[in-house]
């Protein structure tokens, strides 16, 4: 069991009462959590790893001259908000208008109370270890708040840097008000020689009528990173979640999205492409509480070279949710003998109006498809690039924006030439 009582020394006596308050009660919370990591990691040894590798999840607060990461910042967008080892650096940032972003302890008392009732209520520390760890040892909360009817159609880039030996927390709030459209794209930017671990937790709530475009994207070659993703959805919102994931020690992403009135849409699309042991570990959870939502889920994944992995999604439609429709698919290519992975879709519904479905495949390459293709004069190692190709366009094809969507195959694309050596 990990040691609460080093755990609750690392409560910082410059944190207001507010948030000693909310990290100390995260301490009744990990131990309800740790109960449950046994079931919910079975097949992703993320703790045993940790312990191992670090010794101790308390985090390094050292930041270097803020000056010599610029060169870091290469993005075409033209917003971005840029963090390091968790703490907002704003001089590197390029915010634009209708959005308000600040660290928790610089709001003011007003501005405190809007966000108290997201920070830390709606995460899944209660479900999961590390969001536990992440709520009692996160040194700076940033908030977001889209303010009403503010559309922003150009992305937005969080661009989080991590420079340090030690496990870095990173942790963020967001408030998105009625009518109001906004895009991110997150990335974690690891420049240490030796391996990390990087512990993020956001907590999004959506006022009626929002929409909101989520993409995340993860490379971190040998490095460990743990993602919980939290949303409240309010009547007619929309979120639509993307998640891409090419290589990592341990990579595990929770998406938690709960649907709270009627008329919710909530799309949640993924795609791995991964070789050389890295091991990716998918949990999401959709739970529709209310009447006439939708909500769709599709992953895919290909996995090679002794990499693993792990997709586990849950749909929950309450007794009220009737007339809910639900649908959940994950789909997986081997592309070796020592390749693994584990699926599991759930369902579990109280209503009896409902269209709900949800299933799983695994398997290999379609000989008959990539015989044909050869029969056409097209070489094996193009043939392939063909089929992988294929494969990903199912999930590329739902982003709407054309841009991000070439971005994003693009990207696909690059990361399966690696996969395909033949």
């Amino acid at each position: 069991m990990i040691d609460t009582v080093d755990l609750r020394k690392s409560i910082s006596i410059e944190d207001d009462n507010i948030i000693k308050d909310i990290k100390s009660k995260s301490i009744d919370k990990l131990k309800l959590s740790y109960k449950k990591y046994k079931e919910e990691y079975k097949y992703t040894p993320l703790l045993r790893n940790i312990e191992k590798k670090f010794g101790s999840f308390n985090s390094s607060k050292n930041i270097k001259k803020v000056d010599s990461y610029k060169d870091l910042i290469s993005t075409n967008d033209k917003y971005y908000i840029v963090t390091l080892n968790g703490t907002f650096i704003e001089n590197l940032s390029k915010i634009p208008n209708g959005i308000d972003i600040k660290n928790l302890k610089d709001l003011s008392k007003n501005e405190q109370n809007i966000f108290i009732h997201s920070y830390s209520k709606i995460d899944d520390s209660i479900d999961d270890i590390f969001s536990s760890i992440n709520s009692i040892l996160h040194s700076n909360c940033l908030t977001f708040r889209i303010k009403k009817s503010t559309i922003l159609k150009e992305k937005i880039s969080i661009i989080n840097i991590v420079d340090s030996s030690k496990p870095t927390y990173f942790r963020k709030c967001f408030i998105i008000d009625k009518n109001s459209e906004v895009s991110f794209s997150e990335e974690f930017i690891n420049i240490t020689k030796d391996g990390n671990f990087s512990n993020s937790v956001n907590e999004i709530y959506m006022d009626e009528n929002a929409v909101l475009n989520y993409f995340s994207t993860q490379n971190i070659n040998k490095n460990y990173h743990y993602n919980s993703i939290n949303v409240f959805q309010k009547r007619n919102s929309t979120s639509n979640f993307h998640t891409y994931s090419f290589s990592g020690s341990i990579i595990r992403n929770n998406l938690n999205i709960k649907l709270l009135d009627k008329s919710c849409f909530a799309n949640m699309y993924g795609f791995y492409a991964i070789k050389n042991g890295s091991h990716i570990d998918n949990h999401t959870s959709v739970d529709h509480l209310d009447e006439n939502s939708i909500s769709n889920e599709h992953y895919k994944g290909i996995v090679d070279n002794g990499s693993n992995g792990v997709f586990n999604g849950k749909i929950f439609v309450r007794q009220k949710a009737q007339k809910t429709n639900a649908f959940q698919s994950n789909n997986n290519i081997l592309l070796s003998d020592n390749a693994k992975v584990n699926t599991k879709p759930q369902l579990e519904i109280w209503a009896d109006d409902v269209k709900c479905s949800h299933g799983c495949t695994v398997g290999q390459l379609d000989d008959d498809a990539l015989f044909y293709l050869m029969s056409r004069g097209i070489s094996r190692k193009d043939a392939i690039s063909l089929l992988l190709s294929a494969f990903s366009t199912d999930i590329t094809e739902k982003i709407e924006d054309k841009e991000i969507r070439e971005e994003y195959q693009l990207m696909i694309l690059k990361e399966l030439e690696g996969l395909n050596y033949e």
